[in-house]
């Protein structure tokens, strides 16, 4: 069926209008018979004979200029006691408007069960929690048979994660294979996948772009649109009804009504709320705004948990890090420093084996290859892997680097470039071993023979993953990256003593030496800017001479919008490009008593020194517009920065004043990034 002539659902009726929003074009088969008003003859209809004089002025008024209406209005139909909601907006040429019935609800009653369930959902401190709690209070809302959240995987597969069945549905195992489940019941799905063959892109783009989707029957015959001969696109329709192929989709599922709602993530689509139903299913637009209410906060609940989770883990890792005070003071051999520390990196790292390649010398503890497997891995990954990030695999059975190294005992390999030497990089690898798992599909998964369907899921495929190990993830390869920092410049100190004792008469090669300490301890090794560890002490001497002196000072924290999106699609190099180009132009543009260093990550401070609000302020916002004109190359699109801007108080220590700029910054993200915020005086 064209996307100009769909089929619609008949739970709604759909007129098309002129560009103008008052001649009629088309309407769906069903309006007459919805509104209980006859309509002969469409061409000769306008919106105001339909909808009358009152109504039909105040759609043309609040779209006048508008893609659509800023919301929903409801009205009462003259020759039927019953109220409607109607939806309008443009499509080309034409302008489209849905109306369906509006059920009579207690709406406070409503609000009211909807806010408890939202405080309930602020209060879940881990994601099991979360997500049972939002498919139970979805489940009683709506009334459906089951509520279920599916989360993908980064293959899109699909996994149900939580799961809430109406009383009497089919538990797990209670239906055996090639039986018919039992009429108006559905079988339990948690803890069973959906192959990414089951979401399609296009079907993933439809969900990004209308994160709420209703099939009331999906065997009710559908309606058409009257005349014909109307050509428009109704791809954004609501009342569309489902494909052929997502029809059969469902009803394999035993599925007859269905909602689903988008669970967007910070970097895309995190999942879906699925509500089923076996037997056709009304659900009116209050009870569906609260559901998608309900979602979008259960989603900032689960992001807010995660990132709470990651930086308690990143901690973690940074109060096992190596170059401690008494390591400065007197500096451990690389061997040395392995033997302190392998064992709680394996543990750190949920890792069966570490091993540190240092200049031909190998370390090794727990379960790792043979040395000679390790050096020979060390020169294809340095050949191989030139950019500064790390490398890893979850199958180094089908890696081609690690086939043919006799690595049967590790499936998975996370290795962490270390430049102690400019000639010849050190790496730390961690090995984890191979995690045997059974996966239960829900639908045929790809690698299944070809075998008839099944009509209902109540035997899932049970399929068995061999050879590869538990995933490295993202949150892991950035700690295994700051990690590697402070070995590196633990390593590069310990060369630098060991020069101090044995080359006393070689001073030229000891300063050389000295020197490139000096780099690594005070810069950043990809945007040769300030380090953190560097930037932090003239922040400090900066506090110093404002309490003496009362010389005030600002510290602008930025990041680069976006930037993890620009490292997943255009490549890690790229990435790096973007960092080093937009320290060159910031730091270009500072005056000479000012400084810039790189916080960690996208993100970078500026000290302004004898700067005042105002002063710091209009820096920020000239560093903000010049950003935006910065072209790097292989990427394509406009690049900005956030940024929060802190002017110095008395009160101030370096943690509290980062800490008010830090929450300046992320103020602005939340406020739609590319933006300034001035941090609060106190920040708790």
């Amino acid at each position: 069926m064209s996307k100009h002539h769909p089929l619609l659902q008949a739970f709604g009726a759909l007129l098309v209008l002129d560009a103008d929003s008052r001649r009629i074009q088309a309407v769906s088969s069903n309006l007459s018979s919805l509104l209980n008003i006859p309509i002969p003859d469409v061409r000769t209809q306008t919106l105001t004979s339909v909808l009358g004089k009152r109504l039909s002025q105040r759609v043309r008024y609040e779209l006048q200029g508008k893609q659509r209406l800023s919301g929903p209005l409801t009205f009462k139909c003259p020759t039927r006691s019953q109220r409607f909601q109607l939806h309008a907006y443009r499509s080309g040429m034409h302008v489209v408007i849905e109306i369906e019935p509006l059920h009579t609800l207690g709406k406070q009653r409503l609000l009211g069960t909807v806010n408890e369930r939202l405080m309930r959902l602020a209060e879940a401190t881990h994601q099991e929690e979360l997500l049972d709690y939002l498919v139970m209070a979805v489940q009683e809302l709506t009334g459906h048979d089951r509520v279920s959240v599916c989360h993908f995987d980064s293959d899109w597969h699909g996994l149900i994660v939580a799961e809430s069945l109406a009383t009497g549905s089919v538990k797990p195992g209670s239906v055996s294979p090639g039986r018919e489940v039992p009429l108006g019941r559905l079988p339990a799905l948690l803890g069973q996948r959906f192959p990414a063959k089951d979401f399609p892109v296009a079907l993933r783009g439809a969900y990004e772009r209308h994160p709420v989707r209703l099939i009331q029957d999906v065997a009710a015959p559908c309606e058409h649109l009257l005349p014909r001969g109307a050509v428009v696109d109704l791809s954004d329709c609501f009342l569309r009804a489902p494909a052929p192929e997502r029809q059969q989709y469902l009803q394999r599922l035993g599925v007859r009504g269905a909602l689903s709602v988008a669970m967007q993530g910070d970097t895309g689509l995190w999942g879906l709320l699925f509500c089923h139903s076996a037997s056709a299913y009304p659900v009116t637009p209050p009870v569906r705004d609260a559901v998608r209410t309900l979602v979008q906060m259960a989603t900032q609940r689960l992001l807010l948990l995660r990132a709470r989770q990651e930086a308690r883990y990143l901690q973690r890792v940074q109060d096992s890090l190596v170059l401690s005070s008494n390591n400065r003071l007197k500096p451990q051999s690389p061997y040395q420093l392995f033997t302190e520390h392998a064992e709680t990196w394996q543990s750190l790292f949920r890792a069966h084996g570490v091993a540190l390649w240092v200049k031909g010398s190998v370390y090794q503890a727990g379960n790792t290859p043979k040395p000679e497997a390790i050096s020979q891995l060390v020169t294809r990954i340095e050949k191989a892997h030139v950019h500064s990030g790390p490398w890893c695999t979850q199958e180094t059975a089908k890696e081609p680097l690690t086939s043919s190294l006799g690595m049967s005992e590790q499936s998975g390999v996370l290795a962490v470039p270390l430049p102690t030497d400019p000639s010849q990089r050190g790496w730390l690898i961690f090995f984890r071993p191979e995690q045997v798992e059974t996966l239960y599909w829900a639908m045929q998964p790809p690698s299944a023979p070809l075998t008839p369907m099944m009509m209902l899921p109540s035997a899932a495929w049970c399929e068995e993953v061999t050879g590869k190990s538990e995933a490295w993830q993202r949150v892991e390869r950035l700690a295994a990256m700051d990690l590697g920092e402070d070995l590196t410049l633990a390593i590069s100190a310990y060369e630098i003593s060991t020069l101090n004792m044995h080359l006393e008469r070689e001073r030229k090669a000891l300063a050389d030496a000295n020197q490139r300490l000096e780099q690594l301890a005070h810069f950043d090794p990809l945007t040769q800017v300030w380090n953190r560890y560097r930037i932090e002490q003239a922040i400090d001497a900066e506090l110093v001479a404002a309490k003496r002196y009362g010389a005030a000072f600002a510290l602008l924290l930025f990041d680069v919008d976006h930037f993890k999106q620009i490292n997943d699609t255009l490549g890690h190099s790229v990435g790096d490009d973007v960092l080093i180009s937009l320290a060159r132009m910031v730091e270009s543009s500072l005056r000479g008593c000012d400084h810039l260093g790189r916080w960690g990550g996208e993100e970078f401070v500026v000290l302004a020194t004898h700067s005042s609000m105002d002063a710091a302020e209009g820096l920020a916002e000239r560093l903000r517009s010049l950003v935006a004109t910065l072209q790097v190359t292989g990427l394509n699109q406009p690049m900005t920065v956030s940024i929060g801007v802190a002017v110095w108080q008395p009160d101030d220590s370096c943690k509290t004043i980062i800490a008010r700029a830090d929450a300046a910054m992320y103020r602005a993200k939340r406020n739609g990034r590319n933006r300034v915020e001035i941090a609060e005086k106190n920040v708790q």
